[in-house]
């Protein structure tokens, strides 16, 4: 298995190569390639992915951080397992702190914001269509992040981003959007610009609470297609 031949390592050239051997991983974890429990060194990551080792080093850093991987004292990391349980909780976090965000982000948006807002999703409605997957979820990490920094709660963000970036990785090596999704995604996030341009707090959180559980759901299902977990952990 090639582990950057995957459509779902579709990315920039200018794309750190610690952000691709880490999805990688993730990818060779999700497939079943590795299994949890799987003993990986610095030297055996840097022959499967042919990179040097700062890269693979600063990959398992940020993989150990989310809980992925834990460090041997002197003798490399263990993978844990990425179960439902994992999934379902990162999202439960996900869901409480953006919902937050955005309600106190409706509070507080000019009507330029709104505007810019309603730019951007215009323009990740067209991304979803391309068929670049990998180019439209970092366009929608961008759509995101704009709404919490109209809320301007930098300790609410440094949380959500610290706790939801191994999710995201799940994805990207499942391949991003499909085109079975498209149109759900696309109303979703059209159900929070509207409520937006309303100035509604209560439907925007209610509309993120909405998305962010549709997205977990289809993650889940997408995994599950993999049989890279059972129902229940």
């Amino acid at each position: 298995m090639d582990p950057w031949a995957s459509p779902a390592l579709e990315a920039p050239l200018n794309e750190p190569t610690y952000l691709r051997v880490k999805r990688a991983i993730i990818g060779d974890l999700v497939s079943g390639q590795f299994v949890p429990g799987t003993h990986l060194t610095i030297e055996a990551l840097t022959s499967r992915y042919a990179v040097s080792h700062m890269p693979i080093r600063e990959a398992l850093r940020q993989l150990e951080g989310e809980g992925i991987l834990i460090s041997l004292a002197h003798r490399g990391f263990r993978i844990e397992a990425i179960t439902e349980e994992y999934i379902r909780n990162i999202y439960d976090i996900r869901v409480g702190i953006e919902s937050m965000l955005a309600h106190r982000a409706v509070e507080r948006a000019t009507d330029a914001e709104v505007a810019t807002l309603r730019r951007l999703h215009e323009d990740l409605s067209v991304l979803i269509r391309s068929g670049k997957p990998m180019v439209a979820s970092r366009e929608n990490i961008v759509f995101h992040k704009r709404i919490y920094e109209i809320a301007k709660n930098p300790e609410a963000e440094l949380i959500l981003e610290g706790r939801t970036r191994v999710v995201r990785t799940v994805a990207d090596s499942l391949g991003g959007y499909t085109p079975d999704v498209y149109d759900a995604v696309i109303a979703e996030h059209e159900k929070m610009i509207l409520a937006f341009e309303a100035h509604d707090p209560t439907a925007v959180g209610e509309a993120v609470f909405d998305h962010v559980t549709a997205a977990r759901d289809r993650l889940l299902a997408r995994i599950s297609e993999r049989g890279a977990f059972s129902a229940k952990p």
